[in-house]
């Protein structure tokens, strides 16, 4: 059948505020106290955020020169078919929508809703219907156009960088005024592997999503010079707003405190201007969590999509809305699939499988690196610095966190693997035929 396609429309800024929308969600209000439960000096645990953000520019350089030459929407499916062929692809686009996309949007969306109650009172027996709404009045919002859907996301993008630079700029100005005591820095002598990669982890889980714009290169106007250039800045700016962040909290708690404090930013706040502190922090935290939502809803949808192009017997999935150019069954359908979750789970639920999928597909991209070169199909448009080192730190990363999450939670990762190989089966019997693209 003759390929959908959608409208080329997103530009630079549009790139950078989608991946901050995904990447800075509520991992940031939350992990900094784990992390410090396997780090007790303030230097060890900037090291492991800072050493997060390297470890995920890696990756971004393997995407970037990966998109600029496959300018097509689905991003790591396109990838992954490209390099490995259609089953492959097939399997990680089912993987993706069973496993990890729908399950994010539910969490995140829980978040949202919990945390709408500080401002909002409603019975906590309504949450999850408050929660379901929120997921379709997204959905709809971004079924209705891209430029809408793009406009909010910029302003809700703009606003939690904002808020998270206003609550740095609060604690460093007012943090001496209180007596609060600065934390000794006493350098790297107490660093030990077995607790900062522990550590890493959990950094790494914050830094998640840097990839998500390439889901839309169908749509972006430039992909071979823009798209690699937001990808790079949209990690640089992560990175600058993690240190920068953890740096405050550490400036008012030390990480013996941290580490028993899982609403870090709130308490920070709170020991310097009381409970009022703590209503600036709830509102960042509900910006920032409708802004991940928001993103991870339009690139979401966008991956059923481009599996359906290239499957005959999904080409109702795979149509483009004549009216106002987006993928409304796809989104349709991620939507349902979400408000499933959000029925049927909990929070914690939601989480449970999808770090194995993550880290498995990404061993799989970097690799494909080094086949797409061999075989002449990338080169001349953006090409990474520091080739061919770049993509073989990021595969070994990439394999020694699949190997941690397997030994630190094997039931699940077994679970996983079982999702993921129900793709096979379910790709002879939808995917297997090609479409002849016009």
């Amino acid at each position: 059948m003759p390929q959908e396609r959608l409208r080329r429309q997103l530009r630079f800024w549009d790139s950078i505020a989608i991946t901050i929308g995904v990447v800075i969600g509520v991992g940031i209000f939350r992990t900094p106290a784990e992390i410090a439960q396997h780090l007790q000096e303030p230097l060890l645990i900037l090291l492991a955020w800072g050493v997060g953000g390297l470890i995920s520019l890696l990756g971004v350089f393997c995407y970037a020169e990966l998109a600029s030459h496959y300018p097509e929407t689905g991003g790591t499916y396109v990838f992954l078919r490209e390099a490995y062929g259609r089953l492959v692809g097939f399997v990680y686009g089912w993987s993706e929508f069973s496993i990890n996309r729908a399950a994010s949007i539910a969490a995140v969306a829980y978040i949202f809703s919990a945390y709408l109650r500080n401002f909002v009172p409603f019975e906590a027996a309504y949450e999850k219907w408050i929660t379901v709404l929120t997921i379709i009045l997204l959905t709809l919002l971004h079924m209705f156009g891209l430029r809408l859907g793009v406009r909010v996301q910029n302003f809700l993008s703009a606003f939690k960088v904002l808020s998270i630079l206003a609550v740095i700029g609060l604690i460093f100005s007012f943090a001496g005024k209180t007596g609060i005591p600065s934390p000794a820095y006493s350098g790297l002598a107490d660093f030990n592997l077995f607790h900062f990669a522990p550590a890493l982890i959990l950094v790494l889980w914050s830094y998640g999503g840097w990839h998500e714009s390439t889901f839309m290169s169908g749509e972006f106007k430039d992909t071979k010079r823009e798209l690699p250039l937001a990808l790079i800045m949209s990690a640089v700016i992560v990175m600058s707003l993690y240190l920068m962040i953890n740096a405050s909290y550490l400036r008012v708690i030390s990480p013996d405190e941290m580490a028993g404090t899982k609403t870090i930013a709130s308490e920070a706040l709170r020991r310097i201007f009381g409970s009022e502190g703590q209503i600036v922090v709830s509102a960042a935290i509900l910006i920032s969590a409708l802004g991940a939502l928001n993103s991870s809803i339009l690139t979401g949808g966008r991956i059923p999509f481009a599996v359906a192009q290239d499957a005959p017997r999904l080409r109702w999935l795979g149509a483009v809305d004549g009216r106002f150019k987006t993928p409304l069954r796809s989104l349709g359908l991620n939507c349902v699939w979400a408000c499933v979750l959000v029925l049927l789970g909990s929070f914690e639920q939601l989480l449970f499988f999808t770090a194995f999928e993550l880290w498995l597909f990404f061993i799989l991209v970097g690799i494909s690196v080094f086949i797409l070169r061999r075989k002449g199909r990338l080169g001349g448009r953006f090409t990474m610095p520091g080739y061919p080192y770049v993509p073989v730190l990021f595969t070994l990363v990439a394999g020694w966190l699949c190997w941690t999450t397997i030994r630190h939670a094997p039931m699940e990762s077994l679970f996983g693997t079982f999702l993921i190989s129900l793709g096979i089966p379910v790709y002879f019997l939808v995917g297997k035929e090609k479409c002849k693209s016009v």
